[in-house]
C-alpha cells in the first residue's frame, strides 16, 4: 500500500552486505556464518535482510519463532533455517513440513519430535541447545550429553548441531564467558567423538568479533549484521555500517511567544520567542515517550532539540535557530545528515536501553524502503 505520511525507515542493504563480508574476512574460511533474522530482521524486514545476507556469504538463517521460519519459506528462501527458541508441541508438524531445523532443549520435546518425524516418515535434523550459564533454555551439566546420546540412537532424528548462548560476551571482563566456553568445549569434544560432523556453534556478535576460540564450526551474527556493536565495551575490530535510518519531515511550523507551553502536561514552556516544528511521528512509531525532552533530530545538517512530551503520532522540535526550515524539510531521527550523525546507540543511551530495542521498536506502520548502495 502506498504511504502518504512522510515518515519512513530506510534500509541500506548495501551496508548489510558490507557487514556480512566484513565478518567473512574476520573469521576463518571454513567457519559457517549464521544470519540472525528473528523479530522481522530486528525490524529491518526479515525476507529482504535474509536474501541480502545469503547473497553476501551467509550460510544459515536463524529465527526465534516457527511462524518466522514459515514466513521465510513462503517468501521463497531455501537456505537452512534454525528455530532458536521454544517449540510448542502443536508446531512440530509445521517444523517438518516447512523443512525448518528445530532447537531441542529437553527430552519431552525430543520424543515428540521423534514421534512426529516417524508419523511423517521423515528423518529430521535437529540442533541441541544446552545451557552453560545463560539460565534460559536447555539442560545444564550432563543433560546435554544425555540428549545427544538419545538423538544418536534415533532412526528418525539426526544430530546435526549443538549450541549454547553466552550471557556476557559483550562485557569487557570475559571471565564468565570463558567459563561457559570451557563447559561447551568439553561437551562438543565428547559429542564429536561419536559424530565428528556435528555443527558446534556458540559465538554471538560479540564473541565473533573478540573471541576466536569461540568460533567452532559456525558463528551467529545478530545485532552486528545490522551494523551496530553489541555494547560499548566490545572492541571495534570489524568496520560496521548501520543498516537502518529513520526519517520524517516537518508537517507544521508555528511561531510562538515566550511562555508558550508545548504538548501534553506543559512540561516544556518556551523561554523566548520560538519556532516550533511538528513532526509526524510519535511513540506509536517507536519513538519512545521516555525520549521526551532528551532527544535531538537532524534538520539542515544540524542538531535540534525535541521539546515537550512525545505524543502517539506527533512530536515537536525547536527550530528557532533554523529560520529557513519550513514544512516539508527533511528530518533524520537516527542516521546521517550532512556531517552529523545520530545513532540508535545514542537514543538507547538516553532511555537506558540497548540499540536492539530501538531498532525493533520501529513499528509496522512505518514503511521500510530498501536501497542497495553501500
Amino acid at each position: 500500500m502506498q504511504g502518504y505520511r512522510p515518515t519512513w525507515a530506510e534500509i541500506n542493504l548495501g551496508n548489510l552486505t558490507h557487514n556480512v563480508k566484513a565478518f567473512r574476512q574476520h573469521i576463518p574460511q571454513p567457519t559457517r556464518l549464521m544470519a540472525v533474522v528473528k523479530a522481522d530482521g530486528y525490524g529491518h524486514g526479515d525476507a529482504e535482510v535474509a536474501r541480502a545476507a545469503l547473497a553476501a556469504g551467509a550460510d544459515w538463517l536463524a529465527v526465534a519463532l516457527v511462524e518466522e521460519g514459515i514466513r521465510l519459506r513462503q517468501a521463497g528462501l531455501a537456505a537452512p533455517i534454525l528455530i532458536l527458541g521454544y517449540l510448542p508441541p502443536e508446531s512440530l508438524s509445521a517444523v517438518i513440513q516447512y523443512r525448518l531445523t528445530p532447537a531441542i532443549t529437553d527430552i519431552s520435546t525430543l520424543l515428540l519430535m521423534e514421534d512426529e518425524a516417524r508419523r511423517q516418515r521423515r528423518k529430521v535434523g535437529i540442533h541441541l541447545k544446552v545451557d552453560t550459564g545463560m539460565g534460559r533454555l536447555g539442560p545444564r551439566d550432563t543433560g546435554g550429553l544425555d540428549l545427544a546420546k538419545r538423538t544418536l540412537t534415533s532412526s528418525h532424528l539426526e544430530l546435526e548441531g549443538v549450541f549454547t548462548h553466552f550471557a556476557t560476551a559483550d562485557d569487557e571482563d570475559k571471565g564468565y564467558t570463558n567459563a561457559q566456553l570451557d563447559k561447551f568445549k568439553r561437551l562438543v569434544e565428547t559429542i564429536k567423538k561419536e559424530k565428528p560432523q556435528v555443527i558446534a556453534h556458540c559465538a554471538n556478535s560479540a564473541a565473533a568479533i573478540e573471541i576466536p576460540q569461540a568460533y567452532f564450526d559456525m558463528v551467529r551474527i545478530g545485532i552486528s549484521l545490522y551494523g551496530l556493536y553489541p555494547s560499548g565495551q566490545v572492541k571495534k575490530l570489524i568496520p560496521l555500517k548501520p543498516v537502518m535510518s529513520l526519517h520524517t519531515s516537518i508537517a507544521f511550523v508555528k511561531e510562538v511567544p515566550a511562555g508558550t507551553a508545548i504538548s501534553y502536561g506543559r512540561t516544556f514552556v518556551t523561554s523566548c520567542p520560538s519556532r516550533i516544528a511538528t513532526l509526524p511521528l510519535g511513540y506509536a512509531d517507536g519513538l519512545f515517550r521516555t525520549l521526551s525532552g532528551k532527544a535531538e533530530f537532524l534538520i539542515q545538517g544540524r542538531r535540534v532539540p525535541q521539546v515537550g512530551r512525545i505524543c502517539m503520532d506527533y512530536t515537536m522540535a525547536d527550530i528557532t535557530d533554523l529560520p529557513e526550515a519550513e514544512v516539508g524539510e527533511p528530518v533524520v531521527v537516527f542516521g546521517n545528515q550532512g556531517q552529523e550523525h545520530i545513532s540508535a546507540d545514542d537514543l538507547a543511551l538516553l532511555t537506558g536501553t540497548i540499540s536492539y530495542e530501538i531498532l525493533c521498536a520501529v513499528s509496522a506502520r512505518v514503511p521500510r524502503y530498501y536501497k542497495y548502495q553501500a
